[in-house]
């Protein structure tokens, strides 16, 4: 019974805290990545057509479009500098994101107006690197002409910004990405026309319009992704890791339903002599086995809801209280996250692991 009680309380802790860095770190994701991204099945950037456009705009399903023109260049700052990615985006941005939930410092203005110093936002992860002090500070961004004859006569083209502000993205995008106007990153990149992605906000539910929308891009050598898709690397660790770590635990149970399975043997010899008595009054065999089966489904019913009980209240506490801290430089809660699903996979799979116990019923 304890140890169906510690290996339920096992895991529902650990999907617990596996649900916490799930939310935690996916949660940037679901800030700075779209609902749909259109995007070239080959090459890096494509040509927008009107026609195109203009049925996606028309679509009632989709709420919102921007272009985003995007591409790696070095970042100058001072004496210092990196290679980063350069992100164009237009002014329909702030209808396709939240853009507030970004902003850690500064203010939130791109200027669209190429008359004018264009603004650039830096990620966190790039504003520590370059060291930048404060905002309203000049950058310089350079990259090679794509026009350039040769590689021995290769020419940068150059473009300044000023720094507007600070903003946290997904972790990826958040250590070495710099966005600005998208007409700085087409003078940058010697690009008229071209895009490197559309992103698009939907009113219903993104599968379901990706589904519709992708049926008209195929032509066109498009393609639609899904949040999923746009992080398919990330996902996928992650799922493998948590899913590894959980089959891992039901391993362990799996030993504790045949460690039940040996004490039904020994308690079955133990009560040899009374399983006669009983035999002797007229009790059939399947009532004899249908005791020690009782017993079995007792004991992990019993263990199972102990740990589960056990399990949840830490969980509800650590959520309240925040018991439980990293030891990194900044000291942070672990995140958890409790889900009923969880606590119904859990309950099922050692109540049902219980059978394993009763292998031996036939001895009777």
């Amino acid at each position: 019974m304890a140890g169906y009680a510690i290996g339920s309380l096992a895991l529902i802790i650990l999907l617990s805290a596996l649900n916490g860095f799930e939310e935690s770190i996916f949660g940037d994701y679901q800030r700075s990545s779209p609902d749909l991204k259109v995007v070239p099945l080959e090459g890096k950037v494509f040509l927008p057509e009107d026609k195109l456009i203009n049925e996606l705009s028309e679509n009632k399903s989709i709420e919102a479009l921007s272009y985003s023109l995007e591409d790696k260049a070095i970042i100058k700052y001072g004496n210092q500098q990196v290679v980063g990615v350069v992100k164009g985006v237009d002014s329909a941005l702030f209808r396709v994101f939240d853009v507030d939930s970004w902003v850690k410092a500064g203010s939130l203005e791109l200027n669209q107006n190429d008359n004018f110093l264009g603004n650039a936002w830096l990620s966190e992860g790039l504003v520590y690197t370059l060291n930048v002090s404060s905002s309203d500070q000049r950058l310089e961004l350079l990259t090679p002409d794509r026009n350039s004859s040769s590689v021995a006569q290769t020419n940068l083209n150059q473009e300044v910004v000023r720094i507007s502000s600070m903003v946290h993205l997904s972790s990826e995008e958040n250590e070495k990405t710099i966005i600005v106007p998208l007409w700085v990153a087409r003078s940058l990149f010697s690009r008229e026309k071209e895009i490197s992605h559309i992103s698009i906000k939907t009113k219903g539910n993104p599968f379901m319009v990706q589904g519709e929308i992708n049926e008209r891009l195929k032509p066109h050598g498009l393609v639609a992704l899904n949040r999923q898709e746009q992080n398919d690397t990330m996902y996928k660790m992650f799922n493998t890791e948590k899913w590894f770590s959980f089959a891992l635990l039901v391993f362990i149970l799996l030993l504790i339903s045949f460690n039940l399975y040996g004490a039904l043997r020994m308690m079955r010899i133990d009560k040899k002599e009374d399983l006669y008595i009983l035999s002797a009054m007229g009790m059939p065999v399947k009532s004899r086995s249908r005791i020690f089966s009782w017993e079995a489904f007792f004991v992990s019913g019993l263990g199972t809801f102990v740990g589960l009980f056990l399990g949840v209240l830490l969980v509800l506490v650590q959520q309240k209280f925040g018991i439980i801290t990293t030891k990194a430089t900044f000291e942070l809660v672990y995140p958890v996250s409790l889900r009923w699903t969880d606590i119904l996979v859990v309950a099922v799979i050692c109540v049902g692991l219980t059978p394993m116990g009763l292998l031996g019923r036939k001895s009777t």
